[in-house]
């Protein structure tokens, strides 16, 4: 049976398909979300919004803190490419 940490930061960084992005990718992806994230916000604060698009919006600005959890604690650039691909089409 292989051992499991119970904490994600013991697990090594060393594997092979592991490949962190570089810095200004996750920087600029960042700097990106947080200006949809505003965008949302001012979207959820519009009086007049039906519920569906209410919902929408709570799930789009719930998606995009989650993206921007994973970019902080050391996305893959993979994960960074997927992130990039989900808001290009935006």
């Amino acid at each position: 049976m292989a051992y499991t940490p119970d904490d994600v930061s013991q697990i090594p960084d060393n594997h092979p398909s592991y490949t962190p992005a570089s810095d200004s990718e996750r920087e600029r992806l960042t700097i990106l979300l947080h200006k949809r994230l505003d965008q949302v916000i001012d979207q959820e604060q519009q009086a007049g919004l039906s519920r569906q698009d209410r919902e929408r919006l709570t799930a789009t600005h719930q998606q995009i803190r989650a993206d921007l959890t994973a970019i902080r604690y050391g996305a893959t650039e993979r994960t960074v490419r997927e992130i990039e691909r989900r808001y290009r089409s935006r």
